[in-house]
């Protein structure tokens, strides 16, 4: 069984204000591994260790970037 701070935590809308937030208190537990979903991941390198694209828009994105996620 994986603790926590092995789990993958996807966080879709990650530079939005809620999607943003969540991100920051994942980050600030310490206690998940924190993937950030956005559309346009070379313009957000800096928000967490992995930064993938996903837009709700194209499905086809989406299964890369839940992978081997515990949660989103």
């Amino acid at each position: 069984m994986l603790s926590n701070n092995e789990k993958l935590i996807a966080v879709i809308g990650a530079t939005g204000q809620q999607g943003g937030g969540v991100l920051r208190a994942l980050q600030a537990s310490g206690q998940f591994k924190v993937r950030a979903l956005t559309r346009n991941p070379d313009k957000h390198r800096e928000l967490a260790e992995e930064v993938v694209a996903a837009d709700l828009g194209k499905p086809e994105t989406l299964k890369a970037a839940f992978e081997g996620a515990h949660g989103v």
